[in-house]
């Protein structure tokens, strides 16, 4: 977490990687038109998107058809770059449009239409993989080989604003006792099957006993990168979240899987980045509330951190 913008950002966003992306700007009926089932799921609700603007873009690059929408506060533009890659993952785009309102910026969602597909449909490469696939993750697609999808979000970044990415996420590793399927958590999977209950490498677990926020799938994540120790910022962020009860993890990056966090560590090492992962359940309310908790711990305990102008006060209830 280290705030001042880098010269690969500003390389990145000036040099023909970072093209001009062209947003749409959509009024009530087109909003009220489009087959996104997130913004069906609040149709009903006339306050859902009071004070915000959408705008959508629609490219194709790779063999892939993409639909990304852009929520901006109106009266707060300047603010974080709110992320939720994954449109099956519907508390997080609850939590994201909640953050937006209370604490300002611009959001990008991926709608993958009205089904709420986790990965887009099509064929050819996704991200760093070059062997052509039929379904492309979003969250594996930053790259330097998908400048339109990379740049699309990367460039509705403010200077000096944080990266806040939001995921849901079944229970984590096979084996857990749960039926988890997965490595999002904050426990260890080798230590587990030798019958032992750890925290994973670089993982940090909160202080308290929050109902919401004391379970091992439910973290900030915080990467930084392998040769590198974890910064001073992204320590003192941590030890922030913990006394806020959050569990955190420095994620160590080698070299890039395509997801935004990977891209984000060793393409822009001075941006500032959380990712914050909570439990996927039929109900939303649980996790979007403790997304909430999550994001405002880190805007009042991590955001004034380095070189990051003080964190704009909160604009919601």
């Amino acid at each position: 977490m280290r705030f001042a913008v880098s010269l690969s950002a500003i390389f990145f966003f000036g040099s023909a990687a970072g093209v001009a992306v062209d947003w749409q700007p959509l009024a009530k009926p087109e909003i009220a038109a489009l087959q996104d089932d997130d913004l069906d799921r609040h149709s009903a609700d006339p306050e859902f998107l009071t004070g915000v603007n959408v705008s959508e873009s629609r490219f194709s690059e790779n063999g892939f058809e993409w639909h990304l929408l852009r929520f901006e506060n109106v009266a707060q533009p300047v603010g974080p770059l709110w992320a939720v890659p994954h449109d099956d993952e519907n508390a997080a785009f609850d939590a994201m449009i909640a953050a937006l309102k209370r604490h300002g910026g611009v959001g990008i969602a991926v709608n993958s239409g009205p089904g709420s597909l986790r990965r887009q449909t099509g064929f050819g490469p996704c991200g760093v993989r070059a062997k052509p696939v039929a379904a492309c993750d979003p969250n594996r697609n930053f790259d330097a080989r998908t400048p339109l999808f990379t740049s699309a979000i990367l460039s509705a970044l403010p200077k000096g604003q944080p990266i806040i990415a939001l995921h849901t996420n079944s229970d984590g590793f096979s084996g857990d006792g749960k039926g988890g399927r997965g490595d999002i958590t904050m426990l260890d999977a080798a230590a587990f099957r030798r019958g032992r209950v750890d925290i994973r490498e670089d993982g940090h677990a909160g202080q308290g006993e929050d109902p919401l926020l004391d379970d091992p799938d439910v973290y900030a994540i915080l990467p930084y990168i392998a040769a590198t120790d974890i910064a001073a910022a992204d320590q003192k962020c941590r030890a922030a979240l913990n006394a806020e009860n959050i569990n955190v993890w420095h994620e160590k990056v080698r070299r890039s899987d395509g997801s935004l966090s990977n891209y984000v560590a060793l393409n822009l090492p001075l941006q500032a980045y959380v990712n914050f992962e909570a439990q996927r359940g039929d109900d939303l309310a649980p996790a979007a509330e403790a997304q909430r908790q999550m994001i405002d711990a880190y805007m009042k305990g991590c955001a004034p951190l380095g070189d990051q102008p003080t964190a704009l006060p909160l604009t919601g209830d």
